[in-house]
């Protein structure tokens, strides 16, 4: 009696097992089939559109010129006209100095050139280089006197002739002569001094006015002042800096092309370029010139594009990110932004598959459990290009016409999804 409650005991507990298994795989697979409900999706239709060829690169804003500009003359500041941030015309007055001390040395000048000229005996609109000396008062009398002499000489030498004088009075009318014509050289000498006397004066007289014209700063081209260097009432010397003045019309934006980049870039090529901190407005500029060398330090060279500025809204020294446009447009495949997913370096797209009902993920051998069916998503590994806004460039693993999820955000390979038109 006892041996055959021994051997039903252990078929009663298996029994009570499997009838428990049963009732726990009836209610959890109902619980799992429902825990991922399809996800609403919209599909995008992958095409091309032609896209030139660029070169990412980044650089500065610089001023097309930095001018310090100062004063060729020495004096007290007397005004200052501008300050720092200003924009200023050409030929606008800057600063200028105290006219009284270069006034005065003009007049100086002036009246030592009068004095020369009246020793020379001429006017002031005088041309020099016609001026003849021998028309001066002090050479003419000086020829009547050579004359004269001459003439004494001749009448006294033909009286000796005649016996009528002595050879003596012949050789004092020949010294009288000699000294006549030693004067003349003398006064033309002395004309020739004058002549070179007014030169000098009117020479004098010029530097006198530059000097005086000098005492103002002017802008030399359009442009705004970085710096002021000194104040009103202030004495400045010689070449002293007065004011540095920026031409931002047009800048130059410098930037470092990487060598192996480098010659792909020419001048003439279109350059877009955003400034940090202006926001999204894209400005652009024309390649103009590249450096002659290489630095040895980041193997980078020198590119310069010429930007235009007429509003004065770029700033020197802004860095910028730009692209230099290096050939012509041509197709490549884009696709939204939204629509690439990236993880751990990976970016992938998403395709929808149908899934028929009691097959596995992918199409396989069915598994066991209640059957499943409808669309999956199905992910797609790709190799991203340029970044266009919104959108961005796949160079590979995806071809055109294909259809993929618009917004790839939270989605999972074999995700379940609900397609919406």
């Amino acid at each position: 009696m006892s041996r055959s409650r021994r051997s039903h005991a252990p078929r009663f507990a298996l029994g009570l097992l499997g009838v428990a298994a049963a009732a726990c795989g009836g209610a959890t697979a109902p619980v799992a089939q429902a825990a991922r409900p399809p996800r609403p999706v919209q599909l995008h239709t992958v095409a091309t559109r032609p896209l030139p060829s660029t070169v990412a690169v980044t650089g500065v804003l610089a001023a097309q010129e930095e001018l310090v500009l100062g004063l060729e003359v020495a004096g007290r500041l007397q005004t200052l006209a501008v300050d720092v941030g200003d924009v200023v015309a050409a030929g606008a007055e800057l600063a200028a100095l105290d006219p009284r001390d270069l006034d005065l040395a003009v007049r100086r000048a002036e009246a030592a050139l009068a004095a020369a000229e009246a020793r020379l005996g001429s006017g002031q609109d005088l041309d020099l280089r016609q001026f003849d000396v021998a028309t001066t008062a002090s050479v003419r009398e000086a020829k009547a006197l050579v004359a004269e002499a001459k003439l004494q000489r001749d009448r006294v030498e033909s009286m000796v002739q005649q016996n009528a004088q002595s050879g003596a009075e012949l050789d004092t009318a020949a010294a009288a002569l000699a000294v006549a014509e030693s004067r003349l050289q003398r006064a033309l000498d002395e004309a020739r001094t004058n002549l070179a006397e007014v030169a000098l004066r009117r020479v004098e007289r010029e530097q006198a006015q530059k000097r005086a014209g000098d005492r103002r700063v002017v802008a030399p081209w359009p442009g705004r002042v970085a710096v002021r260097h000194v104040t009103a009432g202030q004495v400045v010397g010689t070449g002293a800096p007065i004011v540095t003045l920026l031409r931002i019309d047009p800048l130059r934006l410098q930037l470092r092309l990487p060598d192996r980049l480098a010659a792909e870039v020419a001048a003439g090529q279109l350059v877009e370029f955003t400034v940090d901190g202006g926001g999204e407005t894209v400005h652009r500029g024309r390649v103009v010139r590249q450096g002659a060398a290489i630095e040895r330090g980041d193997r980078t060279r020198l590119c310069e594009a010429e930007v235009p500025n007429p509003d004065g809204a770029l700033l020197p020294g802004a860095f910028c990110r730009a692209r230099i446009t290096t050939a012509e447009a041509a197709p490549v495949i884009v696709v939204p932004s939204s629509a690439v997913a990236s993880f751990a370096g990976v970016d992938r797209v998403f395709t929808v598959e149908s899934v028929a009902a009691g097959a596995g993920p992918g199409g396989g051998p069915p598994v066991s459990g209640p059957p499943a069916a409808g669309p999956r998503a199905k992910g797609r590994i790709i190799e991203l290009g340029r970044r266009l806004g919104d959108e961005v460039e796949v160079v590979k693993g995806l071809e055109p016409g294909l259809r993929i999820v618009r917004d790839a955000t939270g989605l999972s390979p074999e995700s379940p999804v609900a397609v919406v038109e």
